[in-house]
């Protein structure tokens, strides 16, 4: 860059005009261009999929989920959903009497061995874009930064697409703040069934549920759960399949209509 700088120099000596142009340095310009393109041009993608993300023959999460291929790199994700927000589900709890300690994020858990207590941390996160997008991630790992990053991870390469709408019969607004239709699922002991609320009910469900839904751009909701919900982890997964069901089950043009169905981001519906 040095020799170039120099060459460039001494061919522009002659005319003022041309000597305030070398005044741009050209270490300066190429400093430039690194911060623009450094989160898509650091990033090496290994697999078919990150390079045709990476050349731009892939533009939306759509076409991607739409034709079921798995994602297995981070990035893709982060560019093609840019404005993904990230939480933490307590599934953990602190040491309390009589088993009443406060929730936490992290669920530590120790291994007795003849060299000592080997403890172990596990979390849960949730990532979405409050726009029909959601993902659920788990992990543990020795020490709790890699497992809150990995469970991060894992929720950005399981993110789903959902469908919203009005599906009450309260309602019949025909906008996306609800679900269309009543669905179930199960996990180990539990049984969640979610059904579509007005406009103004709110989320009423579990907690951390509440939580999934928000970023999945759901606002209100009925539900209705049996079993050990305690058990935290079986409550999100049964959460997180029934939200799967949403997109698998296939309804009626004239139920869309009527119920003002909305597959993934709310923009792209309305200009289809």
């Amino acid at each position: 860059m040095e020799d170039e700088a120099i060459k460039v120099d001494v061919g522009k000596i002659e005319g003022e005009e041309v000597a305030k142009e070398v005044v741009i340095a050209p270490e300066e310009e190429v400093k430039h261009v690194k911060e623009e393109n450094i989160g898509k041009e650091g990033w090496k993608p290994k697999t078919s999929l990150g390079i045709k993300v990476k050349n731009g023959e892939i533009t939306t999460i759509d076409e991607v989920l739409d034709k079921r291929w798995r994602i297995m790199e981070q990035e893709i994700v982060d560019i093609l959903l840019p404005n993904l927000q990230t939480d933490l589900l307590l599934i953990g709890q602190a040491k309390g009497k009589f088993g009443g300690g406060q929730r936490r994020v992290f669920k530590q858990t120790q291994k007795k061995t003849s060299e000592g207590n080997k403890p172990k941390f596990a979390t849960s996160a949730v990532v979405g874009n409050e726009n029909g997008y959601v993902g659920i991630g788990y992990s543990k790992s020795k020490e709790t930064v890699p497992a809150r990053e990995r469970a991060i991870r894992n929720a950005k390469l399981n993110v789903i697409k959902i469908s919203r709408g009005c599906g009450s019969w309260q309602c019949g607004c025909k906008e996306p703040h609800s679900i269309p239709f009543t669905v179930e699922a199960r996990c180990g002991s539990i049984r969640i069934k979610i059904m579509p609320a007005p406009r103004g009910t709110g989320l009423c469900i579990e907690r951390e549920c509440q939580k999934i839904l928000k970023l999945a751009g759901i606002k209100d909701v009925w539900s209705k759960t049996l079993g050990q919900t305690r058990t935290k982890l079986n409550m999100i997964n049964a959460c997180f399949e029934a939200l799967k069901k949403l997109i698998e089950i296939k309804a009626q043009r004239g139920y869309k209509e009527t119920t003002g169905v909305v597959e993934g981001r709310l923009e792209t519906a309305a200009k289809e």
